[in-house]
């Protein structure tokens, strides 16, 4: 997402990849690329797929010497036994003068299994700091969380809104579960001190959660060319004001997809409509929305994000204020992806979208 640390303070501009000799099997669609630039696709085999390319926002593509659903194209376990270790680009800068190979550079962390790998809203975590993350989906109750990051101790400082800790101290990569109270299961916050034996001073590091309690009445829509909500809004909204071919009441708004979850549900032109109240404690709020392919989202009654144009997936943005109040989702799916979810989250964010005329 846009509004991350990690993309404000550097170039992530996805550009000049070169995909090249790979064998591709299964699967509906072999290849799928979006937001990049100047990108070479050639000499790889797409063996059992409906579609071998998809492109989203791509410019500059050179496709080249690619066979699709060859028939003679050996199986996939074959093909991955004939492939060398190691690319012969990659063999020449890793090999002497005299013909010896040599390690290429290396640390005890590139070693580990995948699980290491971590992305967190600063990009790619280095373990050189404490960590504490979540094991299991962010909403379990109890929930797992691991103390990562370079070897030393733990120390609880502060809890709020937890019933329970598994411990209160203890070494980095321990497991920790956390139960939250019944009546803060949506706003709790762990706080840990670390000290380690090198030259890291001892620090504070912390996890919460925050997602205030919500009821969703969502109504579900088929549309169909004479009711486009991008060409005939007017029968769009008529639409709406029909009959729904299917309701449901949901805790919070969270649809991604590209096969539909809800079995009713077409995997194209379909929309929803959804209400609820939420009230929220004194302090600042952010309210937010990542959307694919158009969403709009009513605050008591006044346009907060208007984002109606199809996109890719984008983060929306509004500032809401404490207390009481009532919002309205409209979303539309096209094809293809499907992606909405609201969120509301403390403090102030910023990305792009912006209110459109009530």
């Amino acid at each position: 997402p846009s509004d991350w640390g990690y993309p404000k303070h550097r170039d992530t501009d996805s550009r000049r990849a070169r995909i090249d000799g790979n064998a591709i099997a299964g699967g509906r669609v072999g290849l799928s690329v979006a937001n990049t630039r100047r990108l070479i696709v050639v000499n790889n085999s797409f063996t059992g797929v409906d579609s071998a390319y998809r492109f989203a926002d791509t410019s500059d593509v050179r496709v080249d010497s690619n066979v699709v659903n060859d028939a003679k194209a050996p199986a996939l376990g074959e093909r991955c036994a004939e492939m060398p270790s190691r690319a012969p680009e990659f063999a020449r800068v890793a090999s002497d003068v005299g013909g010896t190979t040599r390690e290429l550079p290396s640390s005890p962390l590139a070693k580990r299994d995948r699980s290491a790998m971590i992305v967190d809203e600063w990009g790619p975590y280095d373990w050189r700091t404490p960590k504490l993350w979540p094991i299991d989906s962010t909403r379990a109750v109890p929930l797992r969380l691991a103390v990562i990051g370079p070897e030393g101790r733990w120390t609880t400082v502060s809890r709020r809104g937890i019933a329970a800790l598994s411990a209160t101290s203890g070494r980095m990569n321990d497991t920790l579960i956390v139960t939250p109270r019944a009546d803060s299961a949506g706003d709790w916050e762990l706080t840990l001190k670390y000290e380690g034996a090198g030259a890291l001073a001892p620090v504070r590091f912390s996890y919460g959660h925050f997602e205030p309690a919500q009821q969703w009445q969502v109504k579900f829509f088929a549309w169909s060319d004479s009711a486009d909500p991008r060409r005939k809004p007017e029968a769009f909204i008529g639409l709406l004001h029909g009959t729904p071919m299917l309701t449901a009441v949901a805790p919070r708004l969270d649809y991604v997809w590209y096969r539909p979850k809800i079995a009713a549900l077409p995997q194209a032109k379909w929309a929803l409509e959804a209400t609820t109240v939420i009230t929220l404690a004194p302090g600042t709020y952010t309210l937010r929305t990542i959307s694919d392919d158009g969403v709009r989202v009513w605050v008591d009654s006044a346009l907060a994000i208007d984002d109606w144009t199809p996109h890719e997936s984008v983060v929306d943005v509004a500032p809401l204020s404490a207390g009481r109040h009532e919002l309205r989702v409209r979303y539309y799916q096209v094809d293809g992806w499907t992606e909405l979810r609201l969120d509301v989250v403390r403090g102030v964010q910023r990305a792009g979208g912006s209110p459109g005329p009530h």
